[in-house]
């Protein structure tokens, strides 16, 4: 618990330093790294269940991902790069000589999908006009509901939310974290974000965002924790002491990322 409390209060000040720093960059950098991380993580777990995938290849092509989308460079190199992957992928798969290591393509490709495209659009919201808020409200929405979530199953938890997947979730903490966001979601809004950051009506879409973001955090937990339980393992990694892996820290972040990407650029410009 000692070491926990110590990660943590070096981790939220430098989070909330990269988070605000005038350049984007060190965000970006730091967050390539950690989804890099992650998705070494999937794999390290899929290794444990019997899968191999071709890791090396995977974790590189992630990264070139990440570098086209940081770059802005046209959508058609992006499918050319997964083509350019599903080629490779199927060469190694023929020159082995082993028609078993058809699997390992899909365990290749389906964590790079998991982590890459869904932690791309993180990358995509800091490069954003007020791109330091979009990425604060990323993680202030995530983690706050997440602290609500905990503390209110806590004291009111008695009815399991989905046991065999995580059996620790209950629907009092589930729908206690919601609350809670809520709150500090207005809180927020009239302590620290501008005003009209979402258009005139912030507030209503700041509202709906902590509830959304709430509910897809909570199945992005979920879904880590399938895929922990399939692979039989308790932690995506033991890289940080007491905390478990980097998946294990942004996993909520990643299901996230897309819908509060998608809500700014799309969803704000309907009302």
């Amino acid at each position: 618990m000692k070491t926990r409390l110590l990660l943590s209060l070096f981790l939220v000040p430098a989070l909330a330093f990269l988070i605000f720093f005038n350049s984007p960059y060190p965000f970006i950098i730091t967050a390539v790294a950690a989804l890099t991380a992650a998705l070494v993580e999937v794999y390290n777990m899929l290794m444990k269940k019997g899968l191999k995938p071709y890791r090396s290849p995977g974790a590189l092509f992630g990264i070139i991902m990440y570098i086209i989308i940081i770059m802005d460079y046209p959508k058609m190199l992006f499918i050319s790069a997964w083509a350019c992957l599903i080629l490779l992928l199927f060469i190694l798969v023929i020159f082995s000589r082993k028609p078993d290591n058809f699997t390992r393509t899909g365990a290749t490709a389906f964590p790079l999908m998991y982590i890459s495209i869904l932690g791309s659009f993180a990358l995509q919201l800091r490069l954003m006009e007020n791109g330091y808020y979009w990425i604060f409200l990323l993680f202030f929405l995530t983690l706050i509901y997440d602290a609500g979530a905990y503390f209110a199953g806590s004291f009111f938890g008695k009815h399991k939310l989905i046991p065999e997947i995580s059996p620790g979730k209950s629907i009092e903490g589930c729908l206690g974290g919601v609350i809670i966001n809520v709150i500090a979601t207005v809180i927020a809004k009239y302590a620290w974000l501008p005003q009209d950051i979402l258009g005139p009506n912030t507030l209503i879409h700041l509202i709906i965002l902590a509830v959304l973001l709430a509910v897809m955090g909570q199945l992005g937990d979920l879904t880590a924790s399938v895929i922990k339980r399939y692979c039989g393992v308790k932690n995506s990694s033991n890289l940080l002491p007491e905390m478990g892996g980097v998946l294990d820290k942004i996993d909520s972040a990643l299901f996230n990322s897309p819908v509060l990407y998608l809500y700014i650029v799309y969803v704000t410009q309907l009302f």
